[in-house]
């Protein structure tokens, strides 16, 4: 299986365990990974997500530790391909990770928006966790009336504790829930992933095992798979 991970390019950077969990898990299944963003080349992530950064909310995350441990896993993230030089039909399925920057660049994003239309016309899995759920948006006749998750308006407001007030432009609930999605969660913090036909999503970076397991039963079936 080839599964594309699209990756926000904003300077608030994407969230590591929402990329580092899902490659470990679907790499582990034999999967290849490719990584896209906006712009293309490298992109960054939240330092509250780096578990060898100082005050980390991660800091006992042992994948992203292997993960930035290994110079060849990293010099993907600084080597990412353009999203308007991707080609869809490459892939079997779509991972789109999320951190504050991905409801800076990922919606609205009409680059974000071709790519997966391709995934949905094509019946592939499409799953995003997050803040990345808000570029299910994009879409929205694909979208309406699906059960979806991501990062919930509550988790937003307590954020903004750590970020300041509306520290993206949109957040991902109100946006979703305008494009017609049933928004299913738990409470802050909680774990919840919502499997709706080929659609999978997490609400949280609390939530990327539970997602990555469930992403790859998609994938695979129901096979015993590892997790961390």
């Amino acid at each position: 299986m080839k599964i594309l991970f699209i990756i926000t390019s904003s300077a608030r950077g994407t969230w590591l365990a929402e990329v580092t969990r899902p490659y470990w898990h679907l790499t582990e299944r034999g999967s290849e990974v490719h990584f896209a963003s906006p712009a293309g080349g490298k992109i960054t992530w939240d330092h509250l997500s780096d578990p060898f950064a100082e005050g980390s909310f991660e800091a006992n995350d042992l994948v992203s530790k292997g993960f930035l441990s290994d110079k060849n896993l990293v010099a993907k993230l600084e080597t990412t391909i353009s999203l308007n030089a991707v080609r869809p039909e490459e892939y079997d399925a779509v991972h789109v990770a999320g951190g504050t920057g991905a409801a800076v660049d990922l919606f609205p994003n009409d680059q974000v928006a071709r790519i997966l239309e391709h995934f949905w016309a094509a019946g592939k899995v499409v799953g995003l966790i997050c803040h990345g759920s808000i570029a299910l948006a994009n879409n929205p006749d694909r979208v309406a009336g699906r059960r979806a998750t991501g990062f919930t308006l509550k988790e937003d407001i307590e954020a903004e504790a750590l970020y300041g007030p509306q520290f993206v432009p949109n957040y991902p609930q109100p946006v979703m829930e305008k494009a017609g999605i049933e928004f299913v969660n738990v409470e802050p913090q909680g774990v919840r992933v919502v499997v709706d036909g080929q659609l999978v999503t997490g609400q949280n970076q609390q939530s990327a095992s539970e997602y990555s397991i469930q992403f790859n039963h998609l994938l695979f079936g129901k096979n015993p798979v590892l997790t961390v």
